[in-house]
């Protein structure tokens, strides 16, 4: 299994993302986890580092329902400057979500890796490193 640079984990719900950061330390996967609450702080960041491939996260596990910014909301920003990022970055949905809709939804995401749902299990995790 590769190991991962860094990984963004975005999700309003702290004890997600404790729970999917303690997940990816054990499987040995990354070392530079780092969590977000706020959609729109992460589009800030990767706007501002457009051209820095080593501040940008090789791996973004993105929650779609979250208050102010939700996982739709990022998605539609993120598709406006996403051919301009400085490395191709892996976006997993990582949603308590199983309607299909949203699945297919995620699917109009010609960027978007992956449709994981919660909890995070170690058969999931090591998806996030192929």
């Amino acid at each position: 299994m590769k190991l991962i640079n860094m990984v963004f984990i975005v999700d309003d719900d702290p004890i997600h993302q404790q729970i999917a950061q303690i997940m990816i330390e054990r499987q040995g996967i990354s070392k530079d986890i780092r969590t977000f609450s706020d959609a729109q702080e992460v589009l800030d960041y990767m706007k501002q580092h457009l051209t820095h491939p080593q501040h940008l996260p090789d791996v973004i596990l993105l929650d779609l329902n979250m208050p102010v910014m939700d996982g739709w909301d990022f998605l539609n920003e993120y598709a406006g400057f996403q051919e301009i990022l400085a490395k191709p970055i892996k976006i997993f949905v990582l949603t308590s979500s199983i309607d299909e809709k949203d699945k297919e939804r995620v699917r109009t995401y010609s960027f978007v890796t992956g449709y994981l749902t919660k909890p995070l299990s170690k058969e999931i995790i090591t998806h996030l490193a192929v």
